[in-house]
């Protein structure tokens, strides 16, 4: 049995963000109401996906 991640950031008392849809219970919800999200301080249960840049040819970049 593994232990469920913590809800709440020991920093900011805000709610940290899941990636996964059924972490997002009624009790969570109350959460993110009364607290908001976390700012970034929490350490996330699996790291964000980075953002995309668009790589265009050599030459072809904004003029």
């Amino acid at each position: 049995m593994s232990a469920n991640p913590p809800f709440v950031c020991p920093t900011c008392q805000g709610v940290i963000v899941s990636s996964q849809a059924d972490s997002y219970t009624p009790t969570r919800g109350r959460l993110i109401v009364t607290n908001g999200f976390c700012q970034g301080h929490g350490s996330s249960p699996e790291p964000a996906p980075e953002p995309h840049a668009e790589k265009l040819p050599a030459g072809q970049g904004a003029q």
